[in-house]
């Protein structure tokens, strides 16, 4: 009897300890993810002082303005780059480029634009870029949800953390309805010359503008195209579409020979619309030698903006 008396103890003994690991096991798993918490925290007050501290650098001939979008409830701020004679002759009406991802690349966008219109390679433009003004983390948030065509739950990017997806539509409602009647209200633009320019992510969303919503631009400048995003959904809507213009629609993608995967995706992309012929597109696709994901930007960008602009 005693035997069984002290097994029982023993088996008992055994459960506590193993709930005992399991519980510390959770708490661990608990701490760390406050302490990421805190860490996150931490590095936004930092980033929140310095910004206090340190003085902003104004861009010539630039402004802001604010927008609120009543189809996903979010504040945009609207950077506006005007070319130098816009304040001096009020007879001129500009073509506009809209510019995604405007918090990262509005400062170089703008140089690279007055550069090439002081050689005359491109005519002079107005550039809108459209930021959200908040961190670093949030932003990177924020264009997932706007940029991508369909939800995906599943799409982790570089973290634990899932970002919200399937935004395009709503976005390019904004665009539509809300961000072209203010800027061709407030500015002089000419509404039927329309460009956009959207690097990854805003190179995704610029091929589903192009497929879907081909009326929103007339010139389309897209580097490094996320077209591997959802099994490569617009690579195969590429193949499959019907596609129709009533209008002259330019088309220009690069990427870098270093970011394999993109390129292929992009070559396959132009090859199924070169297959079908299409009226009133002009295209050109190129992918630049020993640039990256990142550094497509500088070459991608000036070719580009010589390719939609130009003759």
């Amino acid at each position: 009897m005693k035997k069984y008396f002290y097994l029982l103890t023993l088996f008992i003994l055994l459960i506590a300890c193993n709930k005992k690991n399991e519980y510390e096991s959770n708490l661990k798993i608990e701490n760390q993810s406050l302490r990421n918490k805190i860490n996150d925290l931490e590095t936004q007050i930092r980033l929140s002082d310095s910004l206090k501290r340190t003085s902003q650098v104004t861009i010539a001939n630039t402004d802001v303005k604010e927008l609120i979008s009543k189809f996903n409830n979010q504040k945009y701020q609207i950077k506006i780059s005007y070319p130098k004679s816009y304040f001096q002759n009020k007879d001129i009406t500009y073509p506009v480029l809209y510019v995604i991802d405007a918090e990262t690349n509005f400062g170089g966008v703008s140089y690279i634009v007055q550069r090439l219109i002081k050689d005359k390679l491109i005519p002079e433009i107005l550039v809108v870029g459209i930021a959200y003004n908040t961190d670093y983390k949030n932003f990177y948030r924020l264009r997932s949800r706007d940029l991508t065509p369909v939800e995906d739950k599943d799409l982790r990017m570089g973290n634990n953390d899932v970002d919200p997806t399937g935004g395009a539509s709503k976005f390019s409602d904004f665009l539509e309805f809300e961000l072209f009647p203010f800027i061709e209200k407030e500015f002089r633009t000419k509404q039927e010359d329309r460009a956009m320019y959207g690097h990854s992510y805003g190179g995704l969303f610029g091929s589903y503008a192009f497929l879907d919503k081909p009326h929103l631009f007339n010139r389309y400048l897209l580097l490094g195209p996320s077209l591997w995003y959802k099994d490569k959904l617009l690579v195969n809507q590429a193949s499959s579409k019907s596609l129709n213009f009533n209008k002259r629609i330019k088309l220009y993608m690069a990427s870098g020979e270093l970011d394999v995967r993109t390129n292929n995706y992009q070559e396959e992309f132009i090859q199924f619309l070169k297959q079908k012929n299409i009226s009133n597109l002009k295209l050109e696709s190129e992918v630049i030698e020993n640039e990256t994901h990142r550094t497509i930007f500088g070459v991608g960008f000036t070719n580009g903006l010589r390719f939609i602009y130009g003759k």
